[in-house]
């Protein structure tokens, strides 16, 4: 796969399809269709049945270039779908319990790192790498996808959250928590528990020169209200890149 260039308006979808979309997949794939997305990150994507239509589907609208980090089929995983070309990697070093949870895009001025954290303290794992392993060397990193996790008492009502140390200390070095730096006090939730509760869990983090390029960064419920999936959607706009942006 060639690597292209992406110095252009860019437009980030990030969905939690819930086990693979189901027979949902057909209104998963309308949904992302009517968002004109640049760059899809699909977690819950398992590489099934659902897979191929998703993959036709994306093809029609124009996003034809595809990384998943599992081919496992009753995974659940996350990919990247994009209508610009990129260089995909997979992080085998996370060994066969996490690896399928990190999956990479690079383009020629930013990269993005698909998420799909796993649930209670195993989420570490994922969070010791992202600190400390090669995404943290990235001078143009974004991350995004389920993290399923936030912070105590701002991200949710209560302090349930395994790992909110973890979470904390993204933005503490080298990430900013894009929707809060912009959103310190506002209570908005992308998931509910079947009590009613409600909690922030799906995020996108950047370095620093990539969160300036962030113009826009909201949570669409549709997919909730209208039942395609458990989440919320996470739509990240970022401006063009300037030449002080790129090395030479």
């Amino acid at each position: 796969m060639f690597l292209a260039p992406s110095r252009l308006p860019m437009r980030i979808l990030a969905l939690n399809i819930r086990h693979g979309g189901g027979n949902r997949i057909e209104a998963i794939a309308r949904y992302i269709g009517a968002c004109h997305p640049d760059v899809v990150v699909l977690s819950e994507f398992r590489d099934n049945a659902n897979a191929n239509l998703l993959r036709a589907h994306f093809g029609r609208q124009g996003l034809p270039f595809f990384a998943a980090a599992s081919a496992v089929r009753n995974q659940n995983s996350v990919c990247i779908a994009s209508r610009i070309a990129f260089i995909g990697r997979a992080y085998p070093q996370l060994g066969p319990d996490h690896c399928h949870r990190l999956i990479a895009a690079h383009f020629d001025d930013l990269t993005v790192y698909g998420v799909y954290f796993a649930q209670r303290q195993a989420k570490s794992t994922l969070f010791d790498f992202l600190l400390a392993g090669p995404p943290s060397a990235d001078p143009a990193a974004l991350l995004v996808g389920d993290f399923n996790t936030g912070r105590h008492y701002v991200d949710e009502a209560a302090a349930t959250f395994h790992c909110a140390r973890q979470f904390e200390l993204l933005s503490r070095g080298p990430y900013v928590d894009c929707w809060r730096s912009r959103n310190p006090d506002a209570r908005q939730f992308s998931w509910f528990a079947d009590s009613g509760r409600g909690f922030r869990i799906d995020h996108v983090f950047a370095t620093t020169p990539i969160d300036a390029r962030v113009t826009s960064i909201r949570y669409d419920r549709t997919p909730l209200t209208q039942a395609i999936t458990d989440h919320a959607a996470l739509i990240v706009e970022c401006a063009s890149a300037t030449s002080r942006d790129v090395p030479a």
